[in-house]
């Protein structure tokens, strides 16, 4: 999503610094000023919009944090709570209805609620005195606790997740406003200056498509002799459009390029038997990319 907000705020940039440049250049009426003021405001709700989302990340982090202690409590009480009341038929037999599986944050809050709305009907434990505990720490209090911090987070994420959608639905609408007023503008100073004037020279600059990215590490995935005296590659590479296959073969003492500028992702060659090395690099109209690692082919 960056990636294409990112590109809009400089060809917004482009279309501005082009308006400082040709006082007569003012697509609808527009100032340089005006420009920048809608440049700034996707700037801003760029922003505002990653606040939110990482804020949101944040919070169902926590949420899951705290979902996952419940979970763990629960587990621990549930078996704890029947091994005390074990010689308590009508009890145990109310423990033993309790929900034992929890796969979603729901499930696991209803499975924590369960268990809490059994444990304050709970009557002393057998021989005891005193009412059920799990464990010196672990109450009734401790574990309602757990669970309302829990719930607590769980209430929390509407508002968050609104918050977010109300930010990514500005930045959506402040990005289309700037990529309309740079298409218009680009639209207008094409007609508005001729080719070969230096005003149009200006306007030609301004980018109507975002850089492509550098190649990647090339990988070669299949190197294979598939039968005597053939070689077969296959590879990929991110971002590239166009392939170098380098070879080394028996004797020799470099790579040398066997094959350039190949469009589909496949190399087939006729070699005398022996012992080959391969290298493949990816390209593209950024340059090349790194060279994959060496792969071995003996051919019979």
């Amino acid at each position: 999503m960056f990636k294409g907000v990112d590109f809009t705020i400089l060809q917004g940039q482009s279309v501005k610094s082009a308006m400082d440049q040709i006082p007569t250049f003012r697509p609808e009426g527009k100032t340089p000023a005006n420009a920048q003021t809608l440049i700034d405001a996707v700037v801003t709700s760029q922003t505002t919009f990653l606040n939110k989302s990482t804020t949101l990340d944040l919070a169902r982090g926590e949420l899951q944090e705290s979902v996952d202690a419940l979970h763990v409590a629960c587990t621990q009480v549930y078996p704890i709570m029947k091994g005390t009341y074990r010689s308590d038929a009508g009890t145990l037999q109310a423990i033993n209805r309790l929900p034992v599986s929890d796969r979603t944050a729901r499930e696991t809050l209803a499975r924590g609620e369960a268990i809490q709305a059994l444990w304050t009907q709970l009557p002393n434990p057998p021989g005891s005195a005193t009412a059920f505990k799990a464990w010196d720490t672990m109450d009734l209090v401790a574990f309602v606790a757990i669970i309302t911090t829990a719930k607590t987070k769980q209430n929390g994420m509407a508002a968050i997740d609104q918050e977010y959608q109300l930010a990514q639905g500005d930045l959506h609408e402040q990005t289309e406003t700037l990529e309309d007023f740079v298409t218009t503008a680009l639209i207008i100073g094409r007609a508005q200056f001729l080719p070969g004037t230096p005003e149009r020279e200006v306007i030609d600059a301004i980018p109507t498509e975002p850089a492509q990215p550098s190649p990647g590490q090339a990988e070669i995935t299949v190197a294979t002799s598939p039968a005597p005296g053939l070689v077969h590659l296959e590879f990929v590479c991110n971002n590239a459009t166009k392939f170098d296959v380098l070879r080394k073969g028996p004797g020799e003492a470099d790579f040398s390029v066997v094959a350039t500028d190949l469009v589909a992702n496949v190399y087939d060659a006729s070699v005398p038997p022996g012992s080959y090395q391969f290298k493949v690099i990816g390209k593209n109209s950024q340059g090349s990319g790194p060279e994959s690692d060496i792969a071995t082919v003996v051919v019979g």
